[in-house]
């Protein structure tokens, strides 16, 4: 029982590290992929505190911040496909590991970010991450996992620091902006 404590406590703040350290960049690519380490930490977490939902819904996450980091630049079409999927996906497993009320925030909060993963970039791609945070708080609150109400709170609060910072760079030199943009 100790040892499951230890690693619940581990793996939550692993995850709340990445995550806070990837919405505060500005870089998309460096978001996604940090993000997407930090959802098989979650799912783990989430796995080990019985919130199966959650955790099969992180590992979902997972695989789809590192499809969009690998789908930036690609056309419409592909990214469409790739949403279609993962929102289908993502239906199945809600449906397949109910877990009530819960299962029905969780859903929401992985059908917006995977939205916001596929389309959204920049102070939009960190506002709807702010609304994610407050929907998975719920999952937090129910499992009673202080890890999380903390990532979920220390996210939304880089998610502002990340719209913030963008918003500073765009407000710049002309050249900051430029270079912004060919990051994005």
């Amino acid at each position: 029982m100790a040892t499951t404590n230890l690693l619940i406590h581990a793996t939550g703040m692993f995850a709340l590290a990445l995550n806070v350290i990837a919405l505060a960049r500005t870089c998309e690519r460096s978001l996604r992929v940090q993000s997407g380490v930090a959802g098989i930490a979650w799912a783990l977490n989430n796995l080990l505190l019985g919130a199966y939902t959650a955790a099969a819904l992180s590992l979902v996450s997972a695989g789809r911040t590192a499809t969009s980091a690998a789908t930036l630049q690609c056309g419409a079409r592909l990214r469409q496909a790739v949403f279609l999927a993962f929102t289908a996906l993502t239906l199945a497993i809600a449906a397949a590991t109910w877990q009530g009320w819960s299962s029905v925030l969780l859903t929401i909060a992985s059908v917006l970010s995977t939205y916001a993963t596929f389309y959204l970039r920049g102070r939009a791609h960190r506002w709807s991450m702010l609304v994610v945070s407050a929907l998975w708080m719920h999952n937090a609150w129910c499992n009673d996992s202080w890890e999380q109400m903390l990532a979920n709170a220390a996210t939304a609060v880089a998610a502002l620091y990340g719209a913030w910072s963008l918003t500073a760079v765009q407000n710049s030199r002309p050249t900051a902006r430029l270079a912004l943009d060919l990051r994005q």
